[in-house]
């Protein structure tokens, strides 16, 4: 196959790299810190099969990337790319084998090249959504072609089960994919047990992910201070699936954070009935041509776990368009492949789609800059969702960190006006009040903050340096103590704390504090400093 295809891969990959190539130096950003920057465990290869053992496939590409090149993005980013490459390659393989060259080469070029799911490659949290497609579709051909080889079944249920261990949630209705296969174009009568281990992997990973859920709304609702209850699903899926199209076809307005999803009654109508139409086109086009079922079907069932009314996971994201976009793009092929079967209009057609993928490579290249760094991505993302608290929180961040205190208030108060429980914004608006010398201020959002979030250390922590300017070492002892608590396995916190106590004249305390640093850390100088005056 990749013989006689070499040529279109090759093709593909240059298209990839030369949509992508703009990206490799971009930094770290958003969820990227914590899972990786700030992760004291990502070249502990035991931590990554231990910590997830149903989903550890990611961690162990972490290790593996910490390992190369250290924390250098370029090496972890290159993960993503590469499994990019690796989905575009099976898409072209999928509709050779199924369709023509002719459809494989028009699916893939524009789903290389796609601005609407380069999230999911560019930024390097996102990289789950392409490696779990890349197995899913290595699985699904495969099971393809156990026709002809029967080895090839059995490592169709392994790729799978690589799917769900790439992401757990996103594959859980995939197994629906290869019955309906049968359905539309093979034997569903004959070959149903054939989709019986698709299915009880399916079945494995939704209790896994049922065990998990406490702690999901756990962090749902302490980090992203999301509010638990169950959605309307009759606004929730013509909100969403509409906002998809739009997203596929008119790819202008890219944002991590699609908040602006309020629509009027009369536009709300016009997007409702667009759905009605495309669902109810579907399930007709199953008596009229089975291709446009099947890949119709596909856009649907690849994005159903994100379709819920329950509060778990944002409404619309691009990351989530990943792999569903693939049905929407292969009816648009198949449109195409109709086109250019004449010879009066293939010339035009062929045309038509180097511009396409001009345009939305030029699209993605320039969102690529967004992604850059911290101050792009939130001055974008401000430009495109401004009725997200998260957004005008980092931007404050942003205004911050370029020395606009003013602006950065501004923002802080407009995150907490739109979520008045954001703890992390009362906590940054705390330190910008801070810095601009209003302490009174500052402790009071601090204790905003730990109101709304108590499990926020850091909160503690600047209250306690607060108190220890105002020397009011009590106070500072009471507030470290009560960081510890929450992070015991800070060792600067314990620092603090022997500071503070050694300030306040109690040197016992202070030389038991630095005495049990230097079992943890004999070379910490600040300690043995501590150790020295505590002594005298």
């Amino acid at each position: 196959m990749i013989k006689k295809h070499w040529p279109a891969f090759l093709l593909l990959f240059i298209l990839i790299l030369l949509t992508y190539g703009n990206s490799f130096n971009n930094v770290f950003l958003s969820d990227d810190i914590a899972e990786i920057v700030n992760n004291p465990n990502v070249g502990n290869l035991g931590y990554a099969i231990s910590s997830r053992p149903a989903g550890f496939i990611r961690l162990i590409l972490n290790w593996l990337a910490f390992h190369i090149g250290g924390l250098n993005p370029m090496f972890f980013r290159s993960i993503n790319i590469l499994f990019h490459a690796g989905v575009v390659f099976l898409i072209y393989t999928l509709l050779s084998l199924t369709y023509s060259k002719r459809l494989a080469i028009f699916v893939a070029a524009i789903f290389a090249v796609h601005p609407a799911i380069g999230e999911a490659v560019v930024w390097i949290s996102g990289g789950t959504y392409p490696q779990y497609a890349f197995f899913f579709l290595l699985s699904f051909v495969l099971y393809l072609l156990s026709k002809e080889k029967k080895i090839y079944y059995w490592l169709a249920i392994i790729s799978f089960l690589f799917a769900f261990m790439s992401h757990p949630q996103m594959p859980i209705a995939l197994f629906l994919i290869f019955p309906l296969w049968e359905l539309c174009f093979g034997s569903l009568k004959k070959n149903w047990l054939k989709s019986i281990p698709f299915l009880l992997l399916s079945i494995t990973y939704v209790l896994i992910s049922l065990s998990v859920l406490p702690e999901r709304e756990t962090t749902l609702q302490s980090t992203h201070y999301q509010e638990g209850g169950v959605d309307n699903i009759f606004l929730i899926i013509p909100t969403a699936i509409s906002s998809y199209f739009e997203l596929i076809f008119f790819p202008k307005i890219l944002t991590l954070y699609h908040s602006e999803l309020n629509f009027g009654p009369i536009q709300f109508t016009f997007r409702s009935l667009l759905v009605l139409t495309f669902l109810i086109g579907t399930v007709f086009a199953f008596f009229k041509n089975k291709a446009v079922f099947f890949w119709g079907s596909f856009f649907l069932i690849a994005l159903s776990p994100t379709l819920t009314p329950f509060r778990l996971n944002w409404i619309v994201a691009e990351r989530y368009l990943y792999l569903p976009i693939l049905g929407i793009l292969v009816l648009l092929g198949l449109g195409f492949e109709k086109l250019t079967n004449s010879v009066k209009f293939r010339q035009s057609g062929y045309v038509a789609l180097a511009l396409l993928i001009i345009l939305l490579s030029g699209r993605t290249i320039a969102r690529n800059i967004d992604w850059k760094n911290e101050n792009n991505l939130w001055i974008a993302t401000g430009k495109t969702s401004p009725s997200s608290p998260n957004t005008h929180n980092n931007l404050g961040d942003v205004y911050g960190r370029l020395g606009d205190k003013q602006a950065a208030l501004r923002e802080f108060q407009r995150a907490i006006e739109l979520k008045p429980n954001y703890g992390d914004a009362h906590h940054n608006l705390a330190n910008t009040y801070l810095e601009l010398g209003q302490p009174d201020k500052a402790l009071e959002g601090y204790q905003n903050a730990l109101k709304f979030n108590p499990n926020l250390w850091q909160s503690h922590q600047n209250i306690a340096a607060v108190y220890f300017q105002q020397k009011k070492f009590d106070l500072a002892i009471e507030n470290l103590q009560k960081a510890i608590q929450i992070n015991p396995g800070n060792l600067n916190l314990r620092i603090n704390l022997g500071v503070v106590y050694l300030n306040s004249g109690d040197k016992e305390k202070a030389k038991a504090i630095f005495s049990e640093i230097l079992q943890f850390d004999p070379n910490n100088q600040i300690a043995t400093q501590g150790l020295t005056e505590a002594g005298k």
